[in-house]
């Protein structure tokens, strides 16, 4: 995976790129059994009826991607990919704002792991936090990756190829290529060889 750097993209608390009515018909409007077919079809992925995967084509799982029951995959703009042969655990998270969260092949993500990639501004204490809008960076994750049950990957993220993140880690920033990582924040415990 090409590492680019990532650069906030600045978003006013109204400014939306999908229509609420549109995003809400996206989200919750089709049952999901026809999203899962319509992702089998397309994409060649296996989605379960029991997950809930906004219909857009901001969202792709490669061909042989799995994602398991009760996990909930949206975007408010920006694109979700993940690449070939992904296995998406129980009970995720994965939401893009207006940036990427972008992963490449062979990534493996345990349950309860969340992924948010959009940040609320919030500094300005003389406006309403909901009215500070956002300042998104997005979030990548390498090919090869392994994060554990539990872990959160915060917007801004990047995840070399090859890293492991282990149970319960916040990741916070830069992870290099095939280090294993633990903690709140994520901290290097050792490499993989």
């Amino acid at each position: 995976m090409a590492t680019q750097s990532l650069r906030p993209i600045r978003i006013d608390a109204d400014g939306k790129s999908l229509g609420g009515r549109m995003r809400w018909l996206q989200r919750y409007g089709f049952p999901s059994v026809l999203t899962s077919l319509v992702l089998l079809l397309r994409d060649r992925a296996l989605v379960s009826a029991r997950t809930r995967v906004q219909l857009s084509g901001r969202i792709r799982f490669g061909r042989g991607s799995v994602v398991k029951s009760y996990s909930v995959v949206q975007t408010s703009g920006g694109r979700i990919r993940f690449g070939r042969d992904c296995a998406i655990g129980s009970f995720n998270h994965i939401a893009a704002g207006q940036a990427d969260v972008l992963a490449g092949d062979h990534v493996r993500l345990g349950p309860h792991v969340s992924i948010i990639g959009t940040s609320r501004e919030y500094r300005r204490k003389d406006r309403r936090i909901v009215e500070q809008g956002f300042a998104d960076r997005g979030i990548r994750i390498g090919n090869d990756v392994l994060v554990g049950a539990g872990a959160i990957l915060v917007d801004g993220c990047e995840i070399g190829d090859g890293a492991v993140i282990g149970v319960g880690s916040v990741v916070t920033g830069r992870i290099p290529p095939y280090a294993v990582v633990f903690g709140a924040p994520a901290r290097v415990i050792s490499w993989r060889t």
